[in-house]
């Protein structure tokens, strides 16, 4: 092959020949819809005073639907056209629209199997970060776009393979949604290793010796293990004696105190229950008695806290609740298969995995309000107390801050996170009796690569365009990555519900590029 032949094919790689009418129109709506996300805002950018419209999260969609090429195209023309009818998003200008560009074109990518071109783009961003002065004092700052860096690196070619499947392939998946149960569990339990170093390790121990149960039990059903599942029953048993301990020690309430003995037995009726039939009655008792106690203390609590958190307090008490709710209904249809008993269950547990979510989102916006106050006035305000997951820390320099309040926080938050996410899956999966794994996974690495490569070059152009000192970043260090992961798993949950009716109906593969 001569060079003139090499470089005509690289130039009808990037630029599309002999496009079809499908093409055309399906990019042309792709486009549209991205410049009409522009209206829609999502998100403050902090320390700015501008918004992030709803176009980060249809970065990903595009790029899937349209392939690497076309992809590109849709979401710089769309993202040009929003930024001039909706200026108030166009954070740098007239430059606004290259961050949505990359996001679209590093998910269309991975998507189509160009997984080693998408990697050298993220590390191409991360690079023109670390080339400004800001980048380099805080080398630790690009925490989550390294983390989806290795993702993609491990996972490569399956991510193209799994987010293509057919609809009748996605039936044949199954263990939807455990994986994603046990890295949010993991999490939870690591996040409370360090409060419990700090000090609470009555009710810190109780609680990091639940998720390993848990997590133990969740492993034994996977992989058949009955040993693991003893041990890990026993580990559950443990937990509630030092829960109800911790519980009455550090809060000493008695509805809370009912709430912690009822759920704790609940556990340890339910790993019994998972070797015997004996005490599978007594299991949902004990988890009516459970939603009883837990819609009863959280609801007083709502009553009296509605004016100062918001609605945060209201969606916890309806997330909880769903959970327990769909739990019992999990409950009775393993004692007495109903398929609509199963439906049911499944929109139950649908519904607590989305007001999970958003209970999560309002409680992160509340804390990373504190985090901000603090965070600007670190070096004044050493030593301070402070609180995290519900207990006083005495703060004596900045590596304390961010090792017993910023990091179990976040990991706390990303565990619960995963939790919720695992349930909306889970939900769709007994619904529609199709399991989304593989889809899920795939989607939520191809989506976190997105957003976060249109992070990392949206901050090289905020320091270059908005002048942004190192204050600022350093003021909002965790805050930014984790706000660009919420916006993340709604664009999960947003792309998996156009892409499985077009799988359903076979309208897959829309374009060849």
């Amino acid at each position: 092959m001569t060079l003139g032949q090499r470089l005509r094919d690289r130039i009808g790689a990037i630029v599309p020949q002999r496009l079809t009418a499908q093409e055309i129109a399906f990019s042309g709506i792709m486009a549209a819809v991205m410049a009409v996300a522009a209206f829609i805002p999502v998100t403050v950018v902090a320390g700015v005073g501008k918004v992030i419209s709803a176009a980060v999260a249809l970065e990903p969609l595009v790029g899937v639907l349209l392939g690497p090429v076309l992809g590109t195209y849709a979401a710089a023309a769309g993202g040009f056209v929003g930024q001039i009818l909706a200026p108030q998003g166009a954070i740098f200008g007239l430059l606004t629209f290259i961050p949505p560009t990359v996001g679209a074109a590093t998910a269309g990518l991975l998507a189509h199997k160009k997984w080693k071109t998408a990697c050298v783009v993220m590390v191409g961003v991360l690079l023109l970060w670390y080339s400004t002065s800001i980048g380099r004092e805080l080398y630790y700052y690009p925490y989550m776009p390294l983390l989806f860096l290795g993702l993609g690196l491990l996972f490569r070619e399956h991510l193209g393979e799994w987010i293509h499947v057919q609809y009748g392939e996605l039936v044949g998946f199954r263990g939807a949604g455990i994986w994603f149960l046990l890295a949010g569990v993991s999490l939870v339990g690591g996040a409370w290793i360090v409060v419990t170093l700090s000090g609470l390790w009555i009710l810190g121990t109780g609680i990091v010796c639940g998720t390993a149960g848990v997590a133990g039990i969740l492993i034994a059903v996977m992989r058949d293990l009955p040993r693991v599942r003893k041990i890990s029953g026993g580990l559950t048993v443990v937990s509630g004696i030092l829960a109800i301990a911790g519980a009455y020690g550090t809060y000493g309430e008695s509805l809370l105190l009912v709430s912690t003995v009822l759920f704790c037995s609940t556990c340890a009726l339910g790993v019994l229950a998972l070797d015997s039939d004996t005490f599978k009655v007594w299991f949902l008792v004990s988890l009516c008695g459970l939603l009883v106690s837990v819609i009863a203390t959280l609801g007083i609590e709502v009553s009296s806290s509605m004016g100062e958190s918001g609605w945060y307090s209201g969606f916890r008490l309806l997330a909880y609740a769903a959970v327990i709710l769909g739990v019992l209904l999990f409950a009775v249809v393993h004692l007495k298969p109903v398929e609509s008993l199963r439906k049911w269950c499944g929109f139950t547990f649908l519904a607590a995995g989305i007001l999970g979510l958003m209970q999560q989102v309002l409680l992160l916006s509340l804390q990373s309000q504190v985090m901000r106050t603090e965070l600007l006035r670190l070096d004044e305000r050493i030593p301070f107390s402070t609180e995290s997951l519900g207990h006083e820390i005495t703060l004596i320099s900045t590596f304390t801050y961010y090792g017993e309040k910023v990091l179990p926080l976040y990991m706390n938050h990303l565990g619960w996170l995963l939790i919720f996410a695992a349930l909306v899956i889970l939900g769709i999966s007994f619904f529609l009796n199709i399991s989304l794994e593989k889809l899920s996974v795939a989607y939520f690495v191809i989506s976190g690569f997105a957003v976060l490569s249109d992070l990392m070059i949206g901050n090289f152009l905020a320091v270059q365009v908005l002048e942004l000192n190192t204050g600022i970043f350093r003021a909002f260090l965790f805050i930014y990555p984790v706000e660009r992961m919420f916006m993340a798993f709604f664009a999960t949950v947003f792309g998996i519900g156009v892409i499985i009716p077009l799988k359903r109906f076979g309208l897959t593969n829309f374009v060849r590029r």
